[in-house]
């Protein structure tokens, strides 16, 4: 059975798979131009805090697509189809570049080429496992975005019993385990980010990639955000759904701008899903005049390439500054010294090609992989 397509929600996936695009353009910080280098402090620099949306979105659809009637094998499946031939052409491409570029770019990794940990890595990323492995030369080996897939498809397999549940005769019992699961792995979240703050501990694996938070936090979060997303609708069916929508926007924009103030470890994984459920809330009925923007080609476009830009970014923003020195090295010093020039170059380049691989990726979809 085929879902409705919430077109809004597309929109939105496109506008956060570009900000984590932007938190990887550290190098706009150093520019000399006040623009580039506040724009980059107050915004770019805090664009990680989109992940939570996409987690959000796969608790949402994963419940979303079981309220249809939907088979959950069947779902998976189609899953797998769309997602892991990415992860494994991707995971080839870095394979390539730890080969031919050991030791010259972040996207070889920091183990040697046929050691033990490279081979390990190596498995993680091909058997979708990486996220688990607390150690940051494994979760961020070859590719370091393909984290959230392993953790995404682990989402998948820990939700099934949850699931299963919640669709079955005791319904109201499983939703209250989801709720107290939720809030159990939010309670211990907080919990561990106050003791890394407190201790000035290493926190990129404890409090952003940690695929348990992430699984039984945020993306359980969007189950239950699918869940009573009626009643919510209910209780804000007098407030007019533009003002919604603003409403929305606006607190997408704080989310950033409150990272500026707060700096506490609690922020990277924990507090923007509120933010980030306020703005599928806002956006879910899909009328206000927002809206009819993001349902405009150009941000329907974003959304449908948003995969692959996240897949595919990580090569072309440390690939040009190689491309450029192949070319010349003042070519080079020319990205150096003007980071904005730097940054609008690969912005667009980023976009052809995820654009391009997607293409590619549907054609192949057609050709063979509709056929496993």
């Amino acid at each position: 059975m085929k879902r409705e397509q919430i077109v809004t929600y597309n929109a939105w996936r496109g506008i956060c798979a570009i900000g984590i695009l932007f938190s990887h353009m550290y190098y706009v910080a150093d520019s000399a131009n006040p623009f580039w280098h506040e724009f980059h402090r107050l915004f770019m620099s805090k664009g990680a805090i989109c992940s939570s949306f996409f987690f959000l979105c796969s608790g949402f659809f994963l419940n979303y697509t079981w309220k249809q009637g939907a088979e959950f094998g069947a779902y998976l499946k189609g899953k797998l189809k769309r997602i892991y031939p990415i992860t494994l052409i991707v995971f080839l491409m870095a394979l390539a570049v730890s080969l031919l570029l050991s030791g010259q770019s972040d996207e070889a990794g920091d183990a040697a080429p046929g050691s033990l940990e490279w081979c390990f890595s190596a498995a993680a990323n091909v058997f979708l496992f990486k996220a688990f492995i607390p150690v940051e030369s494994v979760f961020y080996s070859f590719h370091g975005p393909s984290w959230y897939i392993s953790a995404l498809f682990g989402f998948y397999l820990l939700a099934y019993p949850f699931m299963r549940g919640l669709y079955g005769e005791k319904r109201d019992k499983w939703r209250k385990i989801i709720v107290l699961t939720c809030a159990g792995a939010y309670a211990a979240e907080l919990v561990v980010c106050i003791i890394v703050h407190a201790c000035s501990l290493s926190s990129l694996w404890l409090c952003y990639v940690n695929p348990w938070f992430r699984i039984f936090g945020e993306c359980f979060a969007g189950i239950l955000l699918c869940e009573y997303m009626p009643q919510i609708q209910e209780k804000l069916r007098k407030c007019p759904v533009t003002v919604l929508e603003v409403a929305g926007v606006v607190l997408f924009l704080a989310a950033f701008l409150l990272r500026n103030v707060i700096q506490l470890k609690i922020y990277t994984a924990w507090i923007q899903i509120l933010f980030m459920g306020a703005v599928l809330i806002a956006f879910r009925q899909g009328t206000g005049k927002v809206s009819s923007v993001l349902k405009t080609r150009p941000f329907q476009f974003l959304g449908g390439i948003s995969f692959e830009l996240y897949m595919t970014h990580a090569f072309v923003y440390e690939g040009l500054p190689i491309a450029a020195g192949i070319v010349s090295k003042a070519s080079r010093q020319f990205l150096t010294d003007h980071p904005g020039t730097r940054f609008l170059i690969t912005f667009v380049l980023c976009i052809l090609f995820a654009w391009v691989f997607h293409l590619f990726m549907n054609l192949l979809n057609q050709k063979v992989i509709k056929k496993l």
